[in-house]
């Protein structure tokens, strides 16, 4: 999962280079703390059970032009473990193929976004994400290919509604998170574009990851975090293996 968001963020940094003199950016709210949030008809039902849930505060859409602009990210106010795993809950609920939960050792959020990029201490445990794959279809229909240095080799792929639990806030404990046995959940950090690119610099750059080792990946995904940052993030991968082999003995035992 961090592997690939790297290789995401490589993607963008090489066409943001090579664009930056005719494009621009900027962020739009698209929800305050107490009012309610527009839900977006193309959003798969029971995502607008999160965006207005009471703990919900900002919502982001960083944007770019020349891109779809597609996904909106939803800040909460948590008083308990309990507003988590509500949040958890309604996630569970959401009518869509694939939920993500993503795992994160830092304390808060920071980068949203293309420019959006949120001020320090800003406490947010969780992060609510969600693309629009209906925008990037048709995005993907009208722009020029290929775009900038990066080439496609299909259709992008919208980021799937995705809760990015903070472990490192004071607020969470990972054995109190009460995550269902089905839902995908990953370390890594907020998703901002694309789930996939679905293009050639990106299928390059899993190729060259794969045939790095486990371990040396994961050590090179902890580079950059400081002292409890890396603890914490040694918590997530061994949360993460416990639950692995919880769903294994389960399956044996089926």
């Amino acid at each position: 999962m961090l592997m690939k968001a790297a290789i995401l963020a490589g993607e963008l940094s090489v066409l943001l280079t090579t664009s930056a003199a005719l494009a621009a950016g900027g962020t739009d709210i698209v929800a305050r703390e107490g009012q309610p949030a527009h839900v977006r008809q193309s959003w798969p039902e029971g995502a607008g059970e999160i965006v207005n849930d009471p703990a919900r505060t900002k919502g982001w859409n960083s944007w770019f032009s020349e891109w779809p602009s597609d996904v909106n990210q939803y800040g909460f106010r948590v008083k308990s473990i309990d507003d988590v795993n509500r949040l958890i809950a309604k996630l569970a609920e959401v009518d869509a193929p694939l939920k993500r939960i993503h795992l994160s050792p830092l304390p808060e959020p920071s980068a949203l976004g293309f420019v959006t990029v949120l001020p320090q201490r800003n406490r947010i445990p969780v992060i609510f994400s969600i693309g629009d794959q209906s925008a990037i279809d048709r995005w993907y229909e009208r722009v020029e290919k290929p775009f900038g240095k990066m080439e496609f080799v299909d259709t992008p792929v919208a980021v799937p509604p995705t809760l990015t639990i903070f472990v490192g806030h004071q607020q969470i404990e990972l054995d109190q998170l009460e995550i269902p046995p089905d839902m995908t959940v990953l370390p890594g950090s907020v998703p901002t574009v694309f789930l996939r690119s679905n293009t050639t610099i990106e299928k390059e750059r899993e190729k060259a990851a794969r045939q790095i080792p486990e371990d040396e990946r994961v050590q090179k995904s902890l580079q950059g975090l400081d002292e409890e940052a890396r603890v914490v993030a040694e918590e997530i991968l061994d949360y993460l293996d416990a639950r692995k082999q919880r769903d294994a003995e389960s399956t044996a035992d089926e």
